[in-house]
């Protein structure tokens, strides 16, 4: 099989735009997981044979499907898949959720794995720059319990909208003749969406498969490409009011500025594209503001609808912890614990809440299992007398090690700049991009920028708004005092992560971490007696009928503040500032027009939102970072690079910087 991908491979970048250095590689089913070791093989041997692709990258699009009736198939194909991934991330985490989950197998290798219903999965992929460049179908695809939900002509036309205009799918995985009796309706199928079908007898005298662009107009049908075409428009109609996702060239430094989680998960993201990075950060050391903290909990939020946020963090958890694994496998240092997390209720409130979460839906035992209370105290190593829901997968990390660690290995593979003691107090926007100011300086005419970026994030946390350009964005900080405490009696025991009314910490270096206090809009970021307090009693709160909360012990004032930026919906921002000059400058203009609301609604929904070119934000990640950050970091890259991005266009809306007005402008609403 080696030598079948490779074969595909060599063809591919004959004609591929040797800039970009990306091959997009679909893959309908999968007849066996090893074929994924196959498929890198052939890459790896691509690399090594051919000197212009020596830094070259390999994405895939991995789309399965599954019955009922095949779900102990599928489970078995699970887990062979995760022993397939094991051989390059030890102990990787997989789950069937909905959605994308993005592996990072290597450098240069991810994919993108799809579980659930393909013509759902299908829809919801945006419009891309990088399309794909060749579909690989395995033959079980084609069987009739399989064939609708990947070649009905619906699902057929969304894969060209995702395809270059001469992309062909082969069968990969055993040779096919017009002799077999799916072959010509499935040749018809995929034919009037403008695909060829490329059989044994076929791919040895193609000479002009399928790659970019082309201008041959023999080689692709006309008509199937106009249609395709007009599916990416109407796609981008329907999400017009977002504005661009991908900026026009990036052939400059970006800067990011920060220095936490977020802007460290960044430039790891854009150092795998080979994108050239400085990172501006106003500490002596990486991690000092909310990142800062010795231990944090790492779980998905969950919701009893499976709403789009709940996916959205199932698939974040996930990826964050998978870049955990490969960090450590790398041989960096990042302390952690995947002990699971113990989530049960604290009042009536709390516990009703919890158990309409358990109940609402059948959650992946990989994901989320209700426990009784006999097996709450046997997974936490003390007694808990409470039913509760547990996340296997969950546990600890440490945010200041993972944190350096991501930067020490973008630093390894890429070409990235940190300067640290560098507080960047203003931006300004010229014509050709931004204006980075530190210091006394504010930007007058007199002061000369200390730097000067094409593209540029802020990503600095609680310091996310402090910018002319980004003060507007709708977060709201809150103050959070973790309270370290030793490890001694019953206490020392605990084995898993505790969320409850606060959150406890196995022990690490002889100390627990429990808390956090949330205090809105805080004066001052000092050492608080009565917070310390407080988190002293979080567990014994929880828990009052058990006697280990009493090995709590906060006397010592122990504690780290940080301030924690949330969103009222309590998704993270991500994506282009909002020029809210203009945007109020038009409010105003629909506010002295006669003509009817419809109009304005439909002006709103048709048209752009005003941004600001080249300036991007990432943050807003509440108490969530060390779950969320890393995923809507590669997101941003991905987006920067005109790539595909590992979530749906729903969740891109909802990760908009502008939601929260275009929600009241496309309602009608007052902003």
């Amino acid at each position: 099989m080696v030598n079948h991908y490779l074969n595909y491979l060599q063809r591919l970048i004959k004609q591929l735009d040797t800039e970009t250095k990306l091959i997009h590689v679909g893959h309908l089913g999968l007849a066996e997981p090893s074929h994924i070791n196959d498929l890198v093989g052939a890459f790896t041997q691509l690399k090594q044979t051919s000197p212009a692709w020596q830094h070259g990258r390999l994405h895939v699009s991995l789309f399965t499907h599954h019955s009922k009736e095949q779900q102990a198939e599928f489970n078995a194909f699970m887990l062979h898949f995760k022993q397939i991934l094991c051989d390059f991330i030890l102990d990787i985490a997989i789950a069937p959720i909905e959605g994308c989950q993005r592996i990072n197998i290597r450098d240069d290798i991810s994919i993108d794995c799809y579980f659930s219903r393909t013509e759902l999965q299908l829809s919801s992929v945006a419009n891309i720059q990088h399309k794909v460049h060749h579909w690989f179908a395995c033959s079980d695809t084609m069987t009739p319990l399989l064939r609708d939900h990947f070649y009905q002509i619906a699902n057929v036309w969304q894969l060209g909208r995702l395809s270059h205009n001469n992309t062909a799918i082969s069968i990969y995985d055993k040779p096919i003749t017009p002799t077999d009796p799916f072959f010509y309706s499935l040749q018809t199928a995929i034919a009037q969406a403008g695909f060829k079908l490329l059989t044994e007898q076929t791919t040895a005298s193609i000479t002009q498969e399928v790659t970019g662009p082309t201008t041959s107009t023999n080689a692709v049908d006309t008509i199937a490409c106009q249609e395709r075409q007009a599916l990416r428009h109407q796609q981008q109609a329907t999400f017009a009011y977002q504005g661009p996702l991908t900026p026009a060239s990036i052939n400059q430094h970006i800067g990011i500025i920060g220095g936490g989680i977020a802007s460290a998960s960044l430039a790891l993201s854009l150092a795998e594209r080979g994108k050239s990075v400085v990172l501006y950060c106003q500490d002596e050391e990486i991690g000092q503001g909310a990142s800062g903290n010795r231990q944090g909990a790492i779980y998905p939020l969950l919701t009893p609808e499976n709403d789009a946020l709940s996916q959205f963090f199932q698939q974040a958890f996930l990826y964050s912890r998978q870049r955990i694994q490969r960090l450590t496998s790398q041989g960096y240092n990042v302390s952690h614990g995947f002990c699971g997390v113990l989530h049960t209720g604290f009042d009536e409130r709390s516990k009703a809440r919890l158990d309409k979460i358990i109940k609402g839906q059948d959650w992946p035992d990989d994901i989320a299992r209700p426990v009784s209370a006999n097996q709450a105290s046997d997974i936490a190593g003390v007694e808990i007398k409470q039913t509760g829901l547990f996340y296997p997968l969950g546990g600890w990390i440490c945010p200041y090690e993972f944190a350096k660690a991501s930067l020490d290995h973008a630093i390894a593979i890429g070409n990235i700049t940190i300067k640290m003691n560098c507080n960047i107090e203003s931006i300004k926007q010229t014509a050709q991009g931004w204006e980075l100011f530190s210091g006394e300086q504010l930007c007058n005419e007199q002061d000369s920028p200390i730097a000067f970026h094409q593209q540029l994030v802020v990503a600095n946390g609680a310091n996310l708004t402090r910018y002319q350009q980004t003060r507007e964005i709708p977060l709201s900080g809150f103050r959070g005092q973790v309270s370290h405490v030793p490890s001694q009696g019953t206490l020392a025991s605990l084995k898993t992560v505790i969320c409850a009314n606060g959150y406890l910490t196995p022990v690490y270096e002889e100390l627990h971490c429990v808390g956090a206090s949330y205090v809105k809009n805080p004066q001052h970021l000092d050492f608080c007696p009565t917070e310390q307090q407080e988190n002293g009693k979080k567990m014994s709160q929880s828990f009052a009928d058990v006697s280990w909360p009493d090995d709590i012990d906060v006397s010592k004032n122990e504690a780290r503040v940080g301030i924690r930026m949330v969103s009222r919906d309590h998704f993270p921002v991500m994506g282009y500032a909002t020029d809210m000059a203009e945007l109020n400058k038009r409010y105003q203009t629909q506010q002295a027009s006669k003509d009817k609301p419809s109009l304005w609604q439909q002006y709103w929904q048709t048209t752009p939102a005003p941004i600001h070119d080249g300036l991007f934000v990432l943050g807003g990640f509440g108490s969530r970072g060390l779950s969320s950050a890393p995923l809507v970091a590669e997101c941003l890259a991905a987006s920067l690079c005109g790539e595909i991005m590992p979530i749906n266009l729903e969740t891109q809306t909802l990760l908009s910087p502008n939601r929260m007005w275009m929600r009241k402008l496309l309602k009608g609403k007052a902003i």
